[in-house]
């Protein structure tokens, strides 16, 4: 070895082993001339970006071509171990549930708080995530048996009536005007519905075992088949009489005359109509000619004066109590 490569393997040494002792002060002045110069820092990242266009898009490409290559060989790798995993798992499956247990048995006992704050973490996790499963779940058990759910309501109502009191009594104080308002709306919505002669609101909960009914009504009637003598029975019984569809274009033809009448008077039947229309369209022509024609321009037309006053000539007297 030279003396030249020597010493430029105990500089680069020196220099690691500086790098090393002053890691957190080295990162401490770069943070703080990052933060001073960012201005400069970010006009000469876009000079030089301007300047070395075609390299930047190149460098990127490949960054994401590594990136892209490198998310992919994760993706294998991880369905590669679940695939082992699931595998092992399935090959003793009460081994495999024992080794869990006594693994959460260790980790319990080792840290309790610890172990029911992680519990709880990934509980709640996993139900912000699959939250619309879990309503779906808690409906359909509601669904399936409402008395269970009832029953533990009135458990519930029974251990806490007087906190259920309190806390019903504070709700009240806190949203008076809220449901002074609901009540307000309910009302006006009655009042309509009443001017509008619509019937009143009949929805009601039904049980399990009228829903299953429904259901199998519905599953048989619309899943029969549909034969061309059922279509024609149908057709029959919901075809419009031949007489209700004449009344009905009659009445269409009269409005779209009387709407074309209105639209265009000189067409109209009535003899008042077209002469009063006509009149009005030879004003307008001869008035347009009259402007053309004009030297002068025209005088201002005078304002209406009112009907002179005649005095109305007294009554003859009826002898009465008038006189």
């Amino acid at each position: 070895m030279s003396k030249a490569e020597r010493e430029r393997r105990q500089r680069l040494e020196r220099g690691r082993r500086y790098r090393a002792e002053h890691a957190e002060e080295r990162a401490a002045y770069t943070k703080k001339y990052r933060e001073d110069h960012a201005e400069e820092i970010a006009a000469y990242r876009k000079r030089w970006r301007e300047a070395n266009l075609d390299h930047a898009r190149q460098s990127n490409r490949e960054y994401m071509r590594r990136r892209a290559a490198e998310e992919r060989k994760t993706e294998e790798r991880r369905q590669r171990k679940a695939a082992y995993s699931r595998a092992r798992y399935h090959t003793d499956v009460e081994a495999s549930r024992a080794k869990v247990r006594e693994y959460l048995a260790g980790r319990r006992a080792a840290d309790p708080e610890g172990f029911r704050e992680g519990k709880k973490r990934r509980n709640d996790v996993w139900r912000a995530r699959n939250r619309d499963e879990v309503n779906r779940r808690q409906r359909e058990k509601k669904r399936l048996d409402p008395s269970a759910n009832a029953r533990r309501a009135q458990e519930y109502y029974a251990e806490h009536a007087e906190e259920r009191r309190e806390y019903s009594r504070r709700y009240r104080e806190e949203h008076r005007e809220q449901d002074r308002e609901r009540s307000r709306q309910w009302r006006a919505r009655e009042r309509r519905r009443k001017e509008a002669g619509l019937p009143v609101r009949r929805l009601h909960r039904i049980g399990a075992e009228e829903r299953a009914a429904n259901a199998a009504a519905a599953d048989e009637f619309f899943g029969r088949m549909l034969t061309p003598e059922y279509q024609g029975r149908v057709e029959a019984e919901l075809r419009t009489p031949p007489a209700l569809i004449a009344a009905w274009e009659r009445d269409c033809e009269r409005f779209r005359a009387a709407q074309y009448a209105l639209k265009h008077p000189e067409a109209s039947s009535a003899v008042v109509n077209r002469r009063t229309a006509e009149e009005e369209r030879m004003d307008a022509i001869a008035r347009v000619i009259n402007d053309r024609l004009r030297i002068t321009p025209r005088r201002p037309e005078p304002c209406p004066q009112p009907d002179p006053y005649e005095p109305v000539a007294p009554a003859a007297s009826s002898g009465g109590m008038g006189l």
